[in-house]
């Protein structure tokens, strides 16, 4: 076998360094920088994203954040305009209720009045239904016909 040969050892060795270094030159020089500038850029790449997700993060915290203090505080308002609205309500239904209460307290004022002078001019009539009467009783236990004139003068004399 050729390569087993001492006499084309040094043959082989000189082509094996020109090989060996061209290899070498080729891919210190060429293909190495290549790759490191890919892997640098790569890097860079995963840093900036990374560090863009982070502030992407923070803005999301803030903004979660300022929406939970809004939500608070619209809670906090809905609250009060509720309590406001109640107050209201029940200020309004009080003032009602006094107001219907001061009609009724009218109307029964009115009515008791009208059942008195109701009273009064029957209290009044009462008087010539009870000569009327006592003429028929009269008339039937004496049979003479008494006038109101004289049932009310006996009443009036007696």
């Amino acid at each position: 076998m050729p390569q087993l040969d001492i006499s084309t050892f040094p043959s082989q060795l000189f082509w094996l360094m020109v090989c060996f270094l061209a290899l070498y030159f080729i891919l210190s020089f060429v293909a190495v920088p290549k790759i490191s500038h890919v892997l640098e850029a790569r890097q860079d790449a995963l840093e900036s994203k990374i560090n863009k997700a982070s502030t992407y993060r923070e803005q999301a915290e803030g903004l979660l954040a300022e929406y939970e203090s809004t939500l608070a505080q619209a809670r906090v308002d809905a609250q009060q305009r509720y309590k406001l609205a109640i107050t209201s309500a029940s200020a309004q239904i009080a003032s009602q209720q006094k107001d219907l209460l001061d009609k009724l307290n009218n109307k029964l004022h009115i009515a008791e009045q009208e059942l008195y002078r109701t009273r009064i001019e029957v209290g009044a009539q009462m008087h010539a239904v009870a000569i009327e009467v006592a003429i028929g009783i009269l008339k039937k236990l004496t049979g003479r016909t008494y006038s109101p004139t004289e049932l009310n003068y006996e009443r009036e004399g007696a």
